[in-house]
This record gives C-alpha cells, structure tokens and sequence, in this order.
C-alpha cells in the first residue's frame, strides 16, 4: 500500500495534481519520504526533528502529530536509528581498531559522553563493554564454525 501511495504521490507531482490524492495517501507518502530522508541523513549532527520539518515544508507542530501515532516522537526515533548503526558498528570485529567516539560521530552524534550515557541508557553496558562482549561472541562463534570439507573454518593451522 506505501509503494502504491509513494508511486501515485510521485506521478501526482509531476503532473500538478497532489490535491487529487486522499489526504492518508498523501500523508502515507509524506511519512515515507521523511523516513527515506532520516535514513540518508542518520550521519549529520544537524539532523533533528526541525531540520526534517524545513526539508519536507512542513511545520515542527505537523512532523510531531504526523508521529504520534507511531508511539516515538522523531528525536526518539532518530536517536534510537543512530544507536542501532552504533551498536552494530560496534559489533562488527572488521572494525575492531576503529576509536567508539569515531563511531558515534560517524552517526551523528557530536559528544562521547552523551553517547556513552545514551547508550548506556538504550543497552545496559558501556559501549566499549558491549563491543568486547559482542567481538568476544563473534569470534567464539567463528572458533567454533564446523569446518567445510578441506578447509580449517577460518583459522591458520600450523
């Protein structure tokens, strides 16, 4: 249904007729392309819910009420995407030598301390505490991969 809205919603524009859409099409194409917006834009510090309104031409009070319904005001959802790509950044063992406040910076967010407090906040542990727990597990798993026929599962032997 959100293709079929966004598809009408973009031959409507480029045709001069939005207005023939039903306002919940049009209001399902809106919250699509902010939410398209908000994941190209996750990186910049200066993404916030007021950015994200003047971007779409609608006001602070409109991108709020078109979020109540969702149960997250868009600060919170931003901020949560952003922990999401952090925490996973942070998983990752290929980025291991990356420093945790070059991750959160990377994602937008611009202090270390309120990151490490926010994620804390969302998760439980320290970001560096869930990083070497979650390359720990990573690793654990790798070690104990079952071995493809004439292979060493990853790891040099002798």
């Amino acid at each position: 249904m959100v293709a079929h809205d966004l598809v009408g919603a973009c031959l409507a524009g480029h045709l001069g007729a939005q207005e023939e859409l039903s306002p919940e099409a049009r209001t399902r194409a809106l919250l699509e392309r902010i939410e398209v917006f908000v994941h190209h834009n996750l990186g910049d510090p200066e993404l916030t819910p007021s950015a994200v309104a003047a971007r779409h031409g609608i006001s602070l009070r409109h991108l709020q009420q078109l979020f109540r319904d969702r149960g997250e005001t868009v600060a919170a959802g931003i901020r949560r995407r952003r922990l999401e790509r952090c925490r996973a950044d942070l998983a990752d063992p290929a980025l291991l030598t990356s420093p945790v406040h070059t991750m959160a910076r990377r994602w937008g967010f611009t202090n270390a301390s309120v990151f490490s407090r926010t994620f804390r906040e969302a998760y439980g542990t320290s970001p560096t505490e869930f990083r070497h727990r979650a390359v720990r597990e990573a690793l654990a798993r790798k070690i104990n991969e079952p071995c493809a026929p004439g292979t060493s599962g990853g790891l040099a032997r002798p």
